[in-house]
């Protein structure tokens, strides 16, 4: 029976590494060729043809893809009998390696609803969101703020496929351009993500409790009920002083009213 080895440092793996398998025998003499299994799969992926000299003969699979992930073993075949006739050996040993697939995380933010689209209230709080449709045990999302004065990482554990990173008291330094991205240590390498698009945060100052236009609008009210306060006010006084006689009106009433007691008593 042969023996598998794995000549690749490790054993897990990204899309598009090799990996690199050994597979050796005791007896050398009559040996045709060697053949990489997938557990699962009838047919070789790889076949070495056997060379004169030592064993172990390297198998390796390049290119490989997340539908690589699996058990391999490995089978050699010889000539014997006449006429000669290929006989295939029992497989080997099984080795188990792993293809980690990390996509872009998608990213969103949340904030109150009066602010405007890519911005935050100054002082209000707001969330960003990282998420990964596909997650690995062990997982972490990392938040990465660029800004005028320098770069700020934030790190979280991904217990799920997503992860909200809050900022409860918004100020002019959380304002930047975000970006996620997802990491995960597995078989002794560390694995990372590329990182998402970046996501602009500005932040606004709130708008005044009397803005330009509710005071132009509250002056322009003033103005005119002072208006027709005024306009009532000079209407009253001209209506009492048509009530009320002249000075001359009074002096020709004296005068008629003198004139008719001095014709009385003429008349008597």
């Amino acid at each position: 029976m042969p023996t598998l080895t794995l000549l690749s440092p490790h054993t897990v793996f990204s899309p598009g590494e090799a990996v690199r398998f050994g597979c050796s025998v005791l007896l050398g003499h009559h040996l045709s060729d060697f053949h990489l299994y997938k557990h699962g799969v009838s047919t070789p992926l790889v076949t070495q043809r056997a060379e004169q000299g030592p064993t172990p003969v390297e198998l390796t699979l390049t290119d490989i893809e997340t539908f690589h992930q699996g058990s391999y073993s490995c089978r050699y075949r010889i000539k014997s009998g006449f006429p000669p006739q290929l006989l295939s050996s029992p497989p080997s040993n099984s080795i188990n390696i792993t293809v980690v697939e990390l996509l872009t995380p998608q990213h969103w933010y949340n904030t109150s609803t009066e602010a405007p689209a890519g911005s935050v209230i100054k002082g209000h709080n707001f969330n960003i969101t990282c998420s990964t449709p596909k997650q690995y045990p062990g997982g972490s999302f990392q938040l990465r703020l660029i800004r005028s004065n320098g770069t700020v990482r934030q790190t979280l554990p991904a217990l799920a496929p997503s992860v909200t990173f809050t900022f409860p008291d918004a100020q002019s330094s959380n304002e930047g351009y975000y970006y996620c991205l997802y990491r995960v240590q597995m078989g002794g390498r560390t694995f990372v993500s590329r990182e998402s698009q970046p996501l602009p945060i500005a932040i606004r100052d709130p708008d005044p409790v009397l803005s330009p236009m509710v005071i132009s609008w509250i002056v322009s009210g003033l103005t005119f009920v002072v208006a027709v306060i005024v306009i009532i006010i000079v209407a009253k006084v001209l209506c009492n002083k048509e009530k009320k006689p002249t000075e001359l009106e009074r002096e020709t009433r004296t005068c008629v009213d003198n004139t008719y007691v001095a014709l009385s008593i003429n008349k008597l």
